[in-house]
């Protein structure tokens, strides 16, 4: 990799984690069901059991984690690593909250896993697990090669991601499209493995993983009104968008936005979004 490649690189994980950093006080705490339902289902589909020991790259705050160390037990250990010390933090607090003694979460690069003070040796897990994370890193082929590495013959790799966005919802994200001057979670480049199944499997296949499946559900998000689903965007990375609108646009962005939520609630003034998440597991030969 050349210089400027890296530099880039390394710019763009650091951008991630400030951006999440920025998210973490809020995340998952305005109410609204989202995240950790998903990682739930994630580790039911990984078939996680007692004794496994579990990596969580793109730990987050938990939503992967703890159901992880639930799910493995005392006699199992789960490892979660994230950029973002805000959100690694409120990681570890969970953890003790709940008292689960299996679990470390640290600060790291989820896409090479070289920690300090943890086994990190090939073959050294049983299942390796991304929660709704592995479409941020720059390098997914070759972080999922170094995953392969890492797992036991047998071992398994987890992934969830979006499927299609609730079709219902488009004309609120292109009311506020051309205002922001970021990124935005709705759009993927057209080289990315995650633009479809079969992309995604043929990266995994790359990376040296055999018998790739993916099940397609719905991901179905309750909103009390649209006060409630504005503070849920900006508690997660969709913030970015809305930090990149000028502040003499905010207002008239927020607008145009909000005019189109008025066309989606329910009588009650709630909104409901369902979309589709995908879980795609791989197996090491």
């Amino acid at each position: 990799m050349s210089d400027v490649m890296h530099d880039r690189e390394a710019d763009r994980k650091a951008a991630l984690a400030q951006l999440f950093d920025r998210s973490s006080p809020t995340y998952e705490r305005v109410g609204v069901e989202h995240f950790n339902d998903l990682g739930r289902r994630l580790v039911a589909h990984a078939g996680v059991a007692a004794g496994h020991r579990v990596l969580d790259v793109g730990c987050g705050t938990g939503a992967v984690l703890i159901p992880a160390a639930r799910a493995a037990g005392p006699d199992g250990e789960v490892i979660g690593v994230d950029l973002s010390g805000g959100m690694v933090a409120r990681a570890q607090e969970e953890a003790a909250r709940q008292g689960l003694r299996q679990v470390r979460a640290v600060v790291g690069d989820a896409e090479t896993v070289a920690l300090e003070d943890i086994a990190t040796a090939p073959g050294s897990f049983d299942t390796v697990l991304a929660g709704i994370c592995l479409f941020f890193f720059p390098r997914p082929q070759t972080a999922a090669a170094r995953y392969r590495e890492l797992l036991k013959p047998g071992g398994r790799f987890g992934v969830s991601w979006w499927g299609r966005p609730d079709p219902l919802w488009d004309p609120v994200y292109a009311a506020g499209a051309p205002y922001g001057r970021g990124p935005s979670s709705h759009t993927l480049p057209e080289t990315s493995p995650f633009r479809s199944v079969d992309a995604l499997h043929a990266m995994l296949a790359e990376a040296g993983f055999a018998e790739a499946e993916t099940a397609e559900e719905d991901c179905v998000t309750h909103f009390t009104n649209a006060e409630q689903w504005w503070r849920w965007v900006w508690s997660t990375a969709g913030r970015q968008f809305w930090e990149s609108v000028p502040d003499d646009e905010r207002a008239k962005a927020v607008a145009a936005v909000n005019a189109k939520l008025d066309s989606l609630k329910a009588p009650d003034g709630s909104l409901t979004m369902t979309s589709k998440v995908r879980f795609t597991l791989a197996k090491r030969s």
